[in-house]
């Protein structure tokens, strides 16, 4: 009965995630250009022992995703009464689904997110992906394929000065040492040179928004 209970609850909060979020904040959009909503429902209160998010499934899953799609459409029609430009997209990821998001942004960030996410060398359909009943639900919409990483800085490394006792500085070189060997790609500015942010694939993500 417990866990039926706690199903209930987060059935509930789902719902009142998305009736939550569903409007915006036009004044507020005005003043930042942005806007985004993750999902704050999840994973709050699932987190497993090893400190490791555990992603929804099943019906969470589906109710969430759900739950973007309305959470997408609803600002859609408040963009279009601006009678400009705007930036809306779902961000969804597949292996970390918890990380899928609505992103929208206006005037002078409209182009802020075009480079976010880097492009596949080989892109994949979504149809062909591990998310491939979500062009059959929603028919209406177009996806792009785009890789999901996570981005690093090595520079946060520092030097011993920066840390209390040597062996601080070591065992956090030593975490930065095998995750630089890796498969990942450096992130080059030519303004910046001195940047060392290193993307480290996770999975894949499609940039979804209606025809």
């Amino acid at each position: 009965m417990g866990k039926l209970r706690g199903y209930q609850n987060l059935w509930k909060d789902i719902e009142e995630w998305v009736s939550e979020y569903q409007q915006m904040d036009l004044e507020y959009l005005e003043y930042r250009q942005r806007d985004w909503v993750k999902i704050y429902i999840w994973p709050n209160s699932h987190i497993s022992s090893s400190n490791q998010v555990i992603e929804p499934k099943g019906k969470a899953r589906r109710l969430i995703t759900e739950g973007l799609i309305s959470i997408y459409k609803a600002r859609k029609e408040q963009l279009d009464s601006l009678g400009k430009p705007y930036y809306l997209k779902i961000w969804l990821h597949d292996r970390r689904f918890s990380e899928s998001q609505v992103v929208c942004a206006i005037d002078g960030m409209i182009d802020f997110y075009d480079l976010t996410h880097a492009k596949p060398e080989v892109p994949l359909a979504i149809e062909n992906s591990g998310i491939s009943d979500i062009p059959l639900k929603y028919p209406e919409f177009e996806w792009e394929h785009r890789l999901d990483e996570e981005l690093i800085d090595f520079n946060k490394l520092g030097s011993p000065d920066d840390y209390y006792e040597l062996k601080d500085y070591l065992e956090e070189k030593k975490w930065y040492t095998k995750m630089a060997k890796n498969k990942h790609r450096k992130i080059v500015d030519s303004s910046i040179p001195e940047i060392d942010y290193r993307a480290f694939k996770k999975g894949n993500l499609w940039l979804g928004h209606i025809k």
